[in-house]
Protein backbone atom coordinates (compact mmCIF):
# COMPACT_ATOMS: atom_id res chain seq x y z
CA UNK A 1 0.00 0.00 0.00
CA UNK A 2 1.39 3.56 -1.51
CA UNK A 3 1.08 6.00 1.85
CA UNK A 4 3.33 8.58 0.19
CA UNK A 5 0.07 10.48 -0.67
CA UNK A 6 -0.46 10.88 2.76
CA UNK A 7 2.54 12.41 4.11
CA UNK A 8 1.92 16.39 5.18
CA UNK A 9 5.35 18.66 5.85
CA UNK A 10 3.45 21.49 6.74
CA UNK A 11 4.45 20.98 10.24
CA UNK A 12 7.25 23.27 11.91
CA UNK A 13 10.31 21.60 12.00
CA UNK A 14 12.32 21.80 15.52
CA UNK A 15 15.95 21.88 16.12
CA UNK A 16 17.98 21.11 19.16
CA UNK A 17 18.76 25.12 19.98
CA UNK A 18 14.99 25.92 20.13
CA UNK A 19 13.44 25.67 24.01
CA UNK A 20 11.04 23.39 25.47
CA UNK A 21 8.37 26.61 25.86
CA UNK A 22 8.89 26.21 22.04
CA UNK A 23 7.73 23.09 22.15
CA UNK A 24 4.77 23.74 24.99
CA UNK A 25 3.07 26.34 22.75
CA UNK A 26 3.12 24.17 19.50
CA UNK A 27 1.54 20.68 21.59
CA UNK A 28 -0.73 23.38 23.06
CA UNK A 29 -2.06 24.72 19.58
CA UNK A 30 -1.87 20.97 18.07
CA UNK A 31 -3.25 17.61 19.08
CA UNK A 32 -0.76 15.60 18.35
CA UNK A 33 1.45 13.36 21.21
CA UNK A 34 4.59 13.37 19.71
CA UNK A 35 7.08 15.60 17.10
CA UNK A 36 10.30 15.39 15.50
CA UNK A 37 13.61 17.31 16.19
CA UNK A 38 16.00 17.52 13.70
CA UNK A 39 19.44 18.88 12.69
CA UNK A 40 19.30 22.15 10.59
CA UNK A 41 20.27 20.09 7.98
CA UNK A 42 17.15 17.88 8.19
CA UNK A 43 18.73 15.08 9.54
CA UNK A 44 16.23 13.38 11.89
CA UNK A 45 17.35 12.62 15.25
CA UNK A 46 14.55 11.50 17.05
CA UNK A 47 10.70 12.15 18.61
CA UNK A 48 10.11 13.89 22.04
CA UNK A 49 6.22 13.56 23.30
CA UNK A 50 4.24 16.42 24.62
CA UNK A 51 4.38 14.20 27.96
CA UNK A 52 8.01 13.87 28.59
CA UNK A 53 8.31 17.76 28.49
CA UNK A 54 4.94 18.36 30.39
CA UNK A 55 6.81 19.39 34.03
CA UNK A 56 10.50 20.51 32.64
CA UNK A 57 11.65 24.13 32.47
CA UNK A 58 10.36 26.19 29.20
CA UNK A 59 13.61 28.14 28.65
CA UNK A 60 15.62 25.00 28.65
CA UNK A 61 17.08 23.81 25.43
CA UNK A 62 15.87 20.93 23.41
CA UNK A 63 19.67 20.15 23.58
CA UNK A 64 19.59 19.47 27.23
CA UNK A 65 17.18 16.86 27.17
CA UNK A 66 18.55 14.40 24.15
CA UNK A 67 17.53 11.69 26.52
CA UNK A 68 14.03 12.15 26.21
CA UNK A 69 14.71 11.68 22.22
CA UNK A 70 13.02 8.52 20.96
CA UNK A 71 14.91 7.31 17.40
CA UNK A 72 11.91 5.93 16.22
CA UNK A 73 10.00 6.71 12.74
CA UNK A 74 9.61 4.70 9.40
CA UNK A 75 11.47 4.92 6.22
CA UNK A 76 9.38 5.65 2.98
CA UNK A 77 10.01 2.47 1.48
CA UNK A 78 8.57 0.84 4.20
CA UNK A 79 5.60 -1.33 4.03
CA UNK A 80 1.70 -0.75 5.58
CA UNK A 81 2.55 -3.01 8.48
CA UNK A 82 5.43 -1.03 9.60
CA UNK A 83 3.30 1.97 10.05
CA UNK A 84 0.92 0.16 12.02
CA UNK A 85 3.94 -1.46 13.91
CA UNK A 86 5.17 2.11 15.25
CA UNK A 87 1.48 3.20 15.94
CA UNK A 88 1.48 0.49 18.34
CA UNK A 89 4.80 0.69 19.71
CA UNK A 90 5.11 4.69 20.63
CA UNK A 91 1.30 4.80 21.43
CA UNK A 92 1.36 8.07 19.02
CA UNK A 93 -0.99 9.77 16.57
CA UNK A 94 1.73 10.83 14.17
CA UNK A 95 4.43 9.06 11.98
CA UNK A 96 7.72 10.38 10.92
CA UNK A 97 8.43 9.31 7.40
CA UNK A 98 12.28 9.75 6.62
CA UNK A 99 14.57 9.08 3.56
CA UNK A 100 16.93 6.43 3.12
CA UNK A 101 19.56 9.52 4.34
CA UNK A 102 17.69 9.71 7.26
CA UNK A 103 16.00 13.13 6.22
CA UNK A 104 12.69 14.06 7.44
CA UNK A 105 10.48 13.84 4.17
CA UNK A 106 6.97 14.65 6.33
CA UNK A 107 4.66 12.69 8.86
CA UNK A 108 1.69 10.80 8.49
CA UNK A 109 -1.08 10.95 11.37
CA UNK A 110 -3.24 8.04 12.79
CA UNK A 111 -5.90 9.88 11.25
CA UNK A 112 -4.69 9.01 7.42
CA UNK A 113 -4.24 5.23 7.96
CA UNK A 114 -7.76 5.03 9.45
CA UNK A 115 -9.38 7.15 6.06
CA UNK A 116 -7.05 4.79 4.30
CA UNK A 117 -7.83 1.37 5.72
CA UNK A 118 -11.49 2.12 5.72
CA UNK A 119 -11.60 1.99 1.54
CA UNK A 120 -9.68 -1.24 1.26
CA UNK A 121 -12.11 -3.98 -0.09
CA UNK A 122 -11.58 -5.71 3.80
CA UNK A 123 -13.70 -2.94 4.93
CA UNK A 124 -14.98 -0.99 2.31
CA UNK A 125 -17.01 -4.15 0.81
CA UNK A 126 -20.57 -5.10 1.51
CA UNK A 127 -18.72 -8.48 3.26
CA UNK A 128 -19.84 -10.60 5.92
CA UNK A 129 -17.98 -11.28 8.63
CA UNK A 130 -16.67 -14.61 10.46
CA UNK A 131 -14.65 -14.90 13.35
CA UNK A 132 -13.23 -18.27 14.09
CA UNK A 133 -10.75 -20.04 16.56
CA UNK A 134 -9.29 -23.12 17.25
CA UNK A 135 -6.18 -24.65 18.99
CA UNK A 136 -2.84 -22.96 17.71
CA UNK A 137 -1.34 -26.28 17.62
CA UNK A 138 -3.88 -27.65 14.54
CA UNK A 139 -4.62 -23.95 13.40
CA UNK A 140 -4.26 -23.76 9.98
CA UNK A 141 -5.11 -20.77 7.44
CA UNK A 142 -4.41 -22.45 4.21
CA UNK A 143 -7.54 -25.07 6.10
CA UNK A 144 -9.82 -22.06 6.75
CA UNK A 145 -9.28 -20.39 3.07
CA UNK A 146 -10.20 -23.97 1.62
CA UNK A 147 -13.19 -23.96 4.03
CA UNK A 148 -14.55 -20.96 2.52
CA UNK A 149 -13.56 -21.43 -1.26
CA UNK A 150 -15.02 -24.63 -1.09
CA UNK A 151 -18.34 -23.38 -0.26
CA UNK A 152 -18.01 -20.75 -3.32
CA UNK A 153 -17.22 -17.80 -0.98
CA UNK A 154 -15.29 -15.03 -2.71
CA UNK A 155 -12.56 -13.87 0.07
CA UNK A 156 -12.17 -10.28 0.52
CA UNK A 157 -10.29 -10.43 3.72
CA UNK A 158 -8.73 -12.97 5.65
CA UNK A 159 -6.42 -12.31 8.79
CA UNK A 160 -5.46 -13.66 11.99
CA UNK A 161 -6.83 -11.05 14.88
CA UNK A 162 -5.49 -13.09 17.91
CA UNK A 163 -2.72 -15.99 18.24
CA UNK A 164 -1.54 -17.39 21.76
CA UNK A 165 -0.37 -20.51 22.23
CA UNK A 166 -3.10 -22.25 23.22
CA UNK A 167 -5.90 -20.46 20.87
CA UNK A 168 -5.61 -18.40 17.12
CA UNK A 169 -8.45 -16.33 16.34
CA UNK A 170 -8.83 -16.33 12.50
CA UNK A 171 -11.55 -13.02 10.87
CA UNK A 172 -12.64 -13.68 7.58
CA UNK A 173 -14.53 -11.11 5.25
CA UNK A 174 -16.37 -12.90 2.80
CA UNK A 175 -19.06 -12.94 0.41
CA UNK A 176 -21.31 -16.56 -0.16
CA UNK A 177 -24.79 -17.79 -0.63
CA UNK A 178 -23.81 -21.00 1.10
CA UNK A 179 -22.65 -19.53 4.21
CA UNK A 180 -24.22 -22.31 6.59
CA UNK A 181 -22.84 -24.74 4.79
CA UNK A 182 -19.84 -22.67 5.37
CA UNK A 183 -20.36 -22.49 9.33
CA UNK A 184 -21.14 -26.16 9.32
CA UNK A 185 -18.61 -27.03 7.66
CA UNK A 186 -15.52 -25.43 10.23
CA UNK A 187 -17.32 -26.39 12.92
CA UNK A 188 -17.03 -30.36 11.35
CA UNK A 189 -12.78 -29.10 11.19
CA UNK A 190 -12.95 -28.17 14.74
CA UNK A 191 -13.21 -24.49 14.17
CA UNK A 192 -15.40 -22.65 17.00
CA UNK A 193 -17.63 -19.83 15.94
CA UNK A 194 -16.92 -16.83 18.07
CA UNK A 195 -18.76 -14.43 16.11
CA UNK A 196 -20.64 -13.88 12.95
CA UNK A 197 -22.43 -10.94 10.87
CA UNK A 198 -25.44 -13.31 9.55
CA UNK A 199 -28.11 -15.52 10.88
CA UNK A 200 -26.42 -18.81 11.98
CA UNK A 201 -28.95 -21.70 12.39
CA UNK A 202 -26.68 -23.96 14.32
CA UNK A 203 -27.12 -21.18 17.08
CA UNK A 204 -30.66 -20.92 16.90
CA UNK A 205 -31.26 -24.32 16.69
CA UNK A 206 -29.52 -24.77 19.90
CA UNK A 207 -31.91 -21.56 21.24
CA UNK A 208 -35.00 -23.35 20.64
CA UNK A 209 -33.58 -26.70 21.72
CA UNK A 210 -32.78 -25.04 25.33
CA UNK A 211 -35.71 -22.98 25.68
CA UNK A 212 -37.63 -26.43 24.56
CA UNK A 213 -35.54 -28.38 27.90
CA UNK A 214 -36.43 -25.36 30.19
CA UNK A 215 -40.14 -25.70 29.39
CA UNK A 216 -39.78 -29.94 29.60
CA UNK A 217 -37.93 -29.27 33.17
CA UNK A 218 -40.33 -26.70 34.71
CA UNK A 219 -43.55 -29.23 33.60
Amino acid sequence: MNLTELLQNDLPIFTPRQTIGELHDFFAENNLTHIGICETSGSFLGLVSAASIRDLSKEMDISKVEQLLQFDAVFLEDYFPAHLRFLKKNQSNIIPVLSSERQLLGYITSMDIIHKLAVIPVFDKDNDTLIASKASEDFSLAEVVQIAVSNQALINGAFIVEKTEVETVVLLQLQTEKIQSCLDEMRRFGYDILESSFEDLHVENLKVNAEYLNRYLNV
